[in-house]
């Protein structure tokens, strides 16, 4: 008779990991204890409570400083905050798969989803998947269970997730049954792949073994299962917890004897050493023993092997690794990617099975120095050989400028494109391209002198083969007066190139502003996208002349809305000696000199410049001569508003005499606003001229008898400061004279001034 252990059996890495844990931390001064069975063997239960860690089942148990050890199947949000509250230290040993299932449902629960777990209710590990599902998860562990839970869920937004122990084959069932209940569904396989490692390796011995033997605890679900799986394919399958029961069981003789082959299999919480114990009572005759086995399937791991393991941590410089050895593998950073702007965060998650090259291994150091990227890139290099075969269009992120050209990683694998390849059009700068996504096509692979594979890419002929096919579609439904948001491309000195897809079209500089530049950075920078009109097309010349706006179509809406007094912001366009040019929008209009500013000036530029936006509006317009008269002075701007807004009729002031004419003086009352003093308001007394009495320069006192605001003339009087109250009444009764109006001088009097 053969005795034969099966290919994966006992320890998976997450029990291996728990139980190394509660070693390394066993007889810690402050104590150490597990919350519940650290795994479900009695055999390393006893073995732990020798080394002082004891078991508690309840949080009252824990003592403030205690080590408390989180068993490997996990335990609910909850638990795990009470524990931390007790003030004890927690020592995390959830298997890594386990937490993985813990981030998905933590997060989806958080978003609003519900969460369907698949597994034994009243395992601890579902317990506490359930116990991180904010309150929205559901558990089914039946054919008929996983029927009824449409009606417990009205939301169509699920997740399902399932105990890493489950038979794959029951888990498919189930999924095939909430497809049909629920259509928005994200399922998540979550099984262990060790767990399935070692169910496949099992049935595969048990379809050959006249006995199986499944050794584990009576508690473990995985063992359990197993159990059921070697049973169906070896109806003589028999389980036992140690090798106690199995000599127990032998010794009565219930153990039949048989000639060719005896399989043994065992749980992941089942330690080595048991399995030892029973392979050597059922192989006792057999040509290897129990400790050669073993070695064989744990033969020492040397360099250049490539081997799997399980991310079972991750920081910022290096991903941990379980790979079964005693000791755990290291993949540095730069043995992780190329790409040193990636976020190691995204290339690995911790529970997740890798395949790595060993690099180095250290017993000194008891450290195993690991590649993925070696092992990546072996495979990436095939996907490429097939990819150039088949002419088949890469993209790929450029990480780094070389001499002659960049680089860029594709599938784990450095692609050099030559500059002559980055572009469809020659790029004298090649550092815009780092850090872009880029696509193109490989167009060499060989290997260079020193024997290294060597790729060549090419972005220059997917570019030019896409720009083909854009302009083929351009010129196909291209036509003038056509509207187009394009890029800007390159700049010269008479204009702008600018991309409308596939095909480039010409700005002049002259259509680029509205005023004058004398180049077109002023106006526009590479990169910029901007709307463009075609003005014309020439597909012979493969000539496209481009606008911003069609003045036609401009001047058009203009005069069909314009009218006399309407406003308008307009942009200077150029500046006269005699007034300034506005462009109104697709029209120009004049703003004369005079109407620019209420005070004398020589040139326009004292008030404009061209590029200003300024408010206008129009005082007079022929379209069909194209002319437009503009105003840009504001009323309440202008000296007389300013001047008289607190002048009243009978306010008396002070006023100084600017002129002197034979029919009065005029008095300055507020700057650019005169007065008139009328001879006969000039004094009580008649007198002959009124240079008689004032001079030019005089600081008189008047009264303000008169304000005309249609004819913006100021009527002052001396007389009236002179007079008594007795003439003042007698002047009341008098008929009312205004010495404002225009009959009360002539231009012959303003011009005949007294010398």
């Amino acid at each position: 008779m053969k005795t034969e252990i099966a290919e994966k059996a006992g320890f998976c890495f997450g029990v291996a990991r728990a139980v190394k844990m509660a070693r390394e931390n066993a007889g810690d001064s402050g104590g150490t204890v597990t919350y519940g069975m650290l795994i479900h063997n009695r055999d390393v239960t006893e073995e732990l409570k020798s080394l002082g860690v004891d078991t508690v089942s309840s949080i009252d148990e824990i003592k403030p400083g205690t080590n408390v050890i989180i068993r490997a199947h996990g335990i609910p949000a909850d638990e795990e905050e009470a524990i931390k509250n007790r003030g004890a230290n927690i020592i995390d040993a959830t298997c890594p798969y386990v937490k993985k299932i813990h981030s998905i449902v933590s997060g989806a629960a958080g978003s609003g989803a519900d969460i369907i777990i698949v597994g034994d209710p009243n395992h601890p590990e579902v317990k506490g998947i359930n116990g991180r599902c904010l309150g929205r998860g559901h558990t089914i562990n039946s054919v008929e269970e996983a029927e009824q839970i449409k009606s417990d869920i009205l939301s169509n937004n699920v997740v399902i997730v399932a105990q890493t122990t489950l038979r794959r084959d029951f888990f498919k069932k189930i999924e095939k049954i909430l497809k049909k209940h629920f259509t928005n569904v994200k399922i998540f396989d979550t099984i262990c792949s060790a767990t399935d490692e070692r169910q496949k390796a099992a049935a595969e011995l048990a379809a050959r073994a006249d006995c199986m033997i499944v050794i584990g605890g009576a508690e473990s679900s995985n063992t359990k299962k197993l159990y059921e799986l070697c049973r169906e394919h070896c109806e003589n399958t028999v389980a036992f917890e140690n090798d106690k029961e199995l000599k127990k069981y032998i010794k009565q003789g219930k153990f039949p004897a048989f000639k060719k082959l005896v399989g043994i299999t065992a749980g992941a919480s089942t330690p080595d050493t048991v399995i030892k114990e029973v392979y050597l009572t059922m192989a006792e005759n057999n040509e290897m023993n129990f400790a050669e086995a073993l070695e064989e399937t744990l033969k020492p791991i040397k360099s250049g092997e490539v081997v799997k393991g399980v991310v079972i941590g991750v920081t910022p410089t290096e991903v941990r690794v379980d790979i079964g050895n005693k000791y755990d593998g290291v993949i540095p950073f730069n043995e992780l990617t190329d790409d040193t702007n990636a976020d190691i965060n995204d290339l690995v998650k911790v529970g997740e099975e890798v395949e790595v090259y060993v690099v180095h291994v250290s017993d000194r150091d008891g450290v195993v120095t690991l590649s993925k990227k070696k092992i990546d890139a072996v495979k990436g290099m095939e996907e490429l050989k097939t990819a150039f075969e088949n002419n088949e269009i890469l993209t790929g992120r450029v990480i780094e400028l070389v001499k002659g050209g960049v680089v860029s990683i594709v599938n784990c694998v450095r692609v050099f494109i030559p500059a002559s390849e980055c572009a469809e059009r020659f790029l004298a700068d090649l550092g815009v391209l780092l850090g872009t996504e880029q696509r193109f096509r490989i167009i060499k692979m060989d290997v260079d002198r020193r024997g290294r594979q060597r790729v060549v890419g090419s972005i220059k002929s997917v570019a030019k083969e896409e720009s083909e096919k854009a302009a083929a579609e351009f010129w196909a439904n291209a036509e003038e007066g056509k509207k187009y948001t394009g890029t800007v491309k390159s700049l010269t000195s008479f204009g702008a190139f600018v991309d409308l897809g596939g095909v480039d079209g010409l700005i002049h500089i002259s259509e680029l502003s509205p005023v004058r530049i004398s180049h077109p950075s002023e106006a526009v920078k590479v990169g910029d996208q901007i709307d463009v009109y075609i003005k014309e097309l020439n597909k012979e010349e493969n000539r496209i002349s481009l606008v911003r706006e069609l003045k036609e179509k401009k001047a058009e809406e203009f005069w069909a809305n314009a009218e006399i007094g309407k406003h308008y912001d307009g942009v200077v366009k150029s500046l006269t000696s005699f007034g300034a040019f506005v462009d109104l929008g697709g029209v120009d209009g004049l703003v004369h000199i005079s109407e620019l500013s209420w005070q004398r000036i020589k040139h326009p530029s004292e008030v404009v410049k061209v590029g200003d936006t300024i408010n206008v509006y129009i005082k007079d317009m022929n379209k069909e001569t194209g002319k437009i008269s503009l105003g840009y002075k504001k009323e309440e701007d202008s000296p007389w508003v300013k001047g008289t807004e607190n002048l009243h009729v009978g306010d008396t002031i002070k006023c100084k005499i600017v002129r002197i004419l034979p029919f009065g003086a005029f008095a300055e009352v507020a700057p650019y606003v005169d007065g008139l003093i009328h001879i006969s308001q000039i004094s009580n007394e008649r007198i002959g001229k009124p240079s008689d009495v004032l001079a030019i320069g005089d600081v008189v006192d008047a009264k303000i008898v008169e304000i005309n605001n249609d004819t913006k003339q100021i009527g002052l009087s001396m007389k009236a400061l002179m007079s008594t109250p007795e003439e003042e009444a007698d002047a009341s009764e008098d008929e009312t004279v205004s010495y404002t109006e225009d009959s009360s001088f002539t231009l012959g009097d303003l011009i005949d001034t007294e010398e």
